[in-house]
């Protein structure tokens, strides 16, 4: 059981083990009436500071799987996987890779669930439990939710109870009734709860509650048709990530954009509805300066295709940033590896003929320069 200060300025229950919650314990609970509900429970302090930290880079790891993230306190986080991800070949790889990544910060594995609703990834993940995935295939949700009890459903404790006193107890003895019979005795929460037992609630993930660890947003003054016309934006743009990534002192390896139309800046947000544009790109070299991030952002609006009234650029795969020039041939200031990647940058950015590697002539003719030293193309 771990305690903190609530909004009170008293110590109240943070965060519980299903024993201690099965022994009466409740999240805000008072910590000394949790005491004498579970008397064998440890009771643990949150470090303020330290949980801080620990929300930002779990932050920072949830974005590098999707752009809209939504926190639900301390427990609970849904995300947006909509759309292929290259970097996995399925979905369910994908998954697994949130989870590993996701117990590589908190020290604990998650329970993850996937699925077409919000209510459908949160059944997979309560029947998945800690450390362990479950998917749930679009179109298999009504079938994956027949056997779940009606008591766990989202609905008024009043609409419960008349479901349990016509005897319906699980999802699939409400879809055996005709829905006209059960609007009859219930109203409108008749369609929510169809809804529901189908797997089709229709919530988005709200991500206006927490912003990237590293972004930019840009409300543009109307909306743009011509997305042409976004290009003359990027480097305002680069100039602005460049700014936010010194204040870090990082680099980035990722860049991703997101474009909203005048709807879907003002309310939830869903990858797969129309007026939303996602897309990002790889950078093969860290990039930190303005120089190194117009080019990719230049590649990203080229590609935009959907009506504009705000712009989110995302920085990913944040890194240490790579040594400048003139600090790699100080003594103790580089490795090869350091000096190989400046080069690499700049065989991109002026051409392969650029850089060249500096050796001795056979025989050693002498102390002059230019005849002693001989030049190689890289």
């Amino acid at each position: 059981m771990v305690s903190g200060l609530g909004p009170s300025g008293r110590r109240v229950v943070k965060a519980a083990s299903e024993a201690a919650l099965a022994a009466g314990v409740h999240l805000a609970q008072d910590a000394r009436q949790a005491e004498m509900a579970c008397p064998g429970a440890v009771q643990l302090q949150d470090e303020h500071l330290h949980l801080e930290v620990m929300r930002e880079q779990l932050l920072a790891v949830l974005y590098d799987f999707s752009p809209l993230v939504e926190i639900c306190g301390d427990s609970q986080v849904y995300l947006d996987l909509g759309g292929r991800d290259p970097r996995w070949a399925t979905e369910a790889a994908r998954a697994s890779q949130l989870g590993r990544a996701v117990q590589q910060v908190l020290g604990v594995a998650p329970a993850v669930g996937v699925g077409q609703s919000r209510f459908v990834a949160l059944v997979a993940a309560l029947r998945a439990g800690a450390g362990r995935i479950r998917l749930v295939p679009r179109g298999s949700a009504t079938a994956f939710l027949s056997a779940w009890p009606v008591s766990e459903l989202p609905l008024p404790p009043r609409t419960v109870a008349q479901l349990l006193g016509f005897g319906l107890l699980t999802c699939g003895d409400c879809l055996a009734i005709p829905l006209s019979d059960l609007q009859r005795q219930l109203g409108p929460e008749a369609i929510t709860l169809y809804r529901l037992c189908l797997g089709q609630d229709g919530a988005t993930v709200n991500p206006r509650r927490k912003p990237p660890p590293c972004a930019v947003r840009k409300v543009l003054a109307g909306v743009v048709e011509n997305t042409e016309a976004l290009r003359f934006g990027a480097p305002e743009l680069a100039a602005m990530l460049a700014e936010e990534l010194a204040r870090l002192g990082l680099a980035c390896g990722r860049l991703r954009i997101l474009l909203l139309d005048e709807d879907a800046a003002e309310g939830e947000l869903g990858l797969r509805q129309p007026g939303v544009f996602l897309d990002e790109i790889t950078i093969p070299t860290p990039a930190v300066t303005t120089e190194d991030l117009l080019h990719p952002i230049l590649s990203l609006l080229a590609r935009a295709r959907c009506r504009v009234l705000t712009i989110e650029l995302q920085a990913l795969s944040l890194t240490p940033p790579p040594q400048v020039q003139a600090q790699l041939w100080a003594v103790g200031e580089t490795t090869r590896a350091e000096i190989g990647r400046a080069v690499a940058r700049l065989h991109e950015r002026f051409g392969q003929s650029l850089v060249w590697r500096v050796g001795l002539r056979p025989g050693h003719p002498g102390d002059v320069p230019e005849e002693r030293l001989i030049w190689h193309s890289r």
